[in-house]
């Protein structure tokens, strides 16, 4: 841990001695998790995003471009979901007083097995050379059966716990894990409990008459409310596509992650309308051509990586992370949903 707050500083220190990336309001002592875009990051940043839009919309001709607006009605969020569910487990460690997302501590414990599995498994791989199986040696090994064991269990308690949500068991999961404070080292942790991560303002005249509307944590809620606004006036026929950039904003649990955890950030989303029944085949599609972007960058191939999700929401059929490998290990750069 300390080696990972080490290298951050010295990312945000370069970032912002070379013109990046600033620490907003850094005159008056800074804003936790916000930071500004300086000359060179905003021309790199716009770059993306241009580069982003015209191969996404500009070379497709059934994909169209939106510019939704950051406010919405309120109801919006409560329809969808996110004004009761879009939350996150949330536990603080007593000793060092830091927090952390229960779920992703859990996470982590995971995957620190499944790299144990992917350990033995390039052992192996070096062992027997061309001949070597790796399907069998999965399905055969004692020690990563045994390692994959403790997987399974782990995932078969842990998301259905979330999905009931008995934070006491996520706690007592998290307990019996031995899982401990990166910092202080200790297990000694608070009850879990659900953190909207959505910000909320006042929109009217005066207090006693505005209404509570929300800053949007994503900007997908615009292109399904515009829906059949765009497929009139754009004469779209399914499939088709919607796309846009724009400002999110989300009140992160953790905050300490420089540009991976920001609350004020920007998206470039698209959302692509299927017959039912087609979806499988349309998320394998997007899954292959958001690849092929990644790689026209430049970047090595083993740099990125898929990572399917165990845990779907109620409405999907698949789920899967694009991650980049970063100095601090792989994270998320793109999410595919169907």
């Amino acid at each position: 841990m300390a080696n990972n707050e080490e290298l951050f500083r010295k990312i945000i220190s370069h970032a912002k001695e070379y013109g990046f990336v600033f620490p907003s309001s850094e005159l008056y002592d800074g804003l936790s998790a916000v930071y500004d875009y300086g000359p060179f990051g905003v021309e790199l940043k716009n770059n993306i995003r241009e580069y982003w839009w015209k191969s996404m919309v500009q070379y497709h001709e059934n994909i169209v471009g939106l510019d939704a607006a950051i406010f919405m009605h309120p109801t919006v969020w409560k329809a969808s979901g996110h004004v009761d569910a879009f939350s996150d487990p949330m536990i603080d460690n007593r000793d060092s007083k830091k927090r952390y997302r229960a779920d992703v501590l859990i996470e982590d414990h995971i995957q620190k097995t499944e790299d144990k599995i992917s350990k033995e498994v390039e052992k192996a791989r070096g062992r027997f050379g061309e001949t070597f199986d790796e399907k069998m040696y999965r399905e055969t090994n004692p020690r990563v059966k045994e390692y994959q064991d403790k997987i399974n269990a782990v995932k078969n308690r842990f998301y259905p716990a979330l999905e009931r949500n008995d934070l006491a068991d996520v706690k007592l999961l998290i307990e019996e894990l031995g899982i401990v404070c990166p910092v202080s080292g200790t297990k000694n942790w608070t009850e879990v409990r659900q953190f909207n991560l959505m910000f909320s303002t006042q929109m009217g005249s005066v207090n006693e008459d505005a209404n509570e509307i929300y800053l949007r944590p994503e900007t997908a809620q615009g292109i399904f409310v515009n829906f059949l606004n765009v497929q009139k006036t754009a004469r779209m026929k399914i499939p088709f596509g919607i796309a846009q950039t724009g400002k999110a904003f989300r009140n992160e649990i953790v905050a300490r992650q420089f540009l991976f955890r920001m609350r004020e950030f920007e998206q470039m989303e698209m959302q692509f309308f299927v017959k039912p029944g087609e979806e499988m085949k349309w998320y394998e599609y997007w899954k292959e051509e958001r690849m092929k972007w990644h790689l026209s960058l430049g970047i090595p191939a083993n740099k990125y990586r898929f990572h399917n999700h165990d845990k779907l929401a109620h409405y999907a059929n698949g789920a899967a992370d694009i991650e980049f490998e970063f100095q601090i290990g792989f994270n998320e750069i793109v999410g595919i949903h169907c």
